[in-house]
This record gives structure tokens, sequence and C-alpha cells, in this order.
């Protein structure tokens, strides 16, 4: 009876916590009042144990002038375990979230699993116009009965996977294609450096 009892409060608890993001996000994505966005939450699962990641997406950015805000930002709960309490991760800097994946490192000096967010960021100005992509690795880190989803700023990202751009240069008419925005693309690179 204790067993359920307990699975039965994690349900609901669970069930109260995606309902109150879900009505925060239905209220209007131009609503300043309220949080959007960005990506789908995504279930990540190792080992039995499982959390959420939410993609946010800052409703305030176009209405603050004079300071950098970021477009969102990513933050994670425990699932199984449930443990209903919200760990920010970093921010997003892109416009959009293009896509979420995952990559298992197999090089005994990275070895783990690393969850990448594509961003994808509309470029326009008098030298470039067209789009660029940048992917940012977060580390997914098990540890006793918990996961946790990490962001490390001292740690250089993979500089052919930042501000890769797609489009056109004004100024010599010299077109660029970006050869890392998709997830297939980039799974296929990181696989020729794990090695």
């Amino acid at each position: 009876m204790n067993k359920f009892l307990k699975i039965f409060r994690q349900i609901l608890i669970l069930q109260i916590t995606f309902s109150a993001t879900t009505q925060a996000l239905a209220a209007g994505g131009s609503d300043p009042r309220y949080v959007g966005e960005l990506h789908p939450p995504i279930i990540v699962s190792d080992a039995g144990k499982k959390m959420a990641v939410l993609f946010l997406k800052n409703n305030f950015k176009k209405s603050i002038e004079n300071t950098h805000v970021a477009t969102g930002e990513i933050y994670y709960f425990q699932v199984q375990p449930l443990t209903p309490e919200l760990k920010y991760v970093w921010k997003v800097e892109g416009d959009h979230v293009s896509s979420v994946f995952f990559y298992d490192w197999k090089t005994p000096e990275r070895a783990g699993r690393s969850m990448y967010v594509l961003m994808k960021t509309v470029v326009s100005n008098r030298i470039f116009e067209g789009l660029s992509y940048t992917a940012m690795e977060l580390s997914v880190i098990s540890e006793g009965d918990k996961l946790s989803l990490n962001f490390f700023p001292g740690d250089l990202q993979d500089s052919k996977l930042q501000n890769c751009y797609e489009g056109l240069y004004l100024e010599d008419s010299k077109i660029v294609t970006c050869a890392y925005k998709n997830a297939s693309d980039i799974k296929k690179y990181l696989a020729l450096q794990d090695k």
C-alpha cells in the first residue's frame, strides 16, 4: 500500500508540474508576463533514472533596452526518482532551437553522454545576410540515483560548431553553406573526432 501511495504521489506532483508549465506556455507566446517555449520538453533517461529538460523562452527580450538579454534558458528536473525542483543549466543565445540530440562519447578522456542544443539565428547586417548555426554541448551526468545536466562555461566549445554561417556575404557576393546545420551532419562530425 505504501508503495502505491508513493507512486501515486509522484505521479500527482509530476502532473501538477507539467500542468502548470503547460498553462504558462499556452497563455500566449507573445505576452511578456508568461514564459514561452523555445523547444518541446525532452525526457533524458539512463539506467532507470529520468529527467525532464525544459527550453524556456524569455518574452522580455524585445522589451528591454540597453542591456543584453538571452533568448531563453535551459532547466531540468528529476522525473524518476521524482524531485520537483527546477534546476538552471545555462542560457540560450540563438533565435530558435532547431534541434536537440545526444551523442555518446567513447574516447576515454571524454567518455559519457552529451546533449547538444543546435541553435539557429537570423543574421542581417551590412556584411552578411543569412543564418548562423551554433551547437552547444551539455554534459549528462549520472550520479547515484540522479541525473543532472551541466554546462561548463570554462570549457571551449568546438569552434567548427560555433557560428557556422549559411547565406551571402554582401560585399563580394560570396555564397557560403554551413556543413553543420542539422543533427545527422553534426553526429557524423563528432564520430570522426571520437577516436
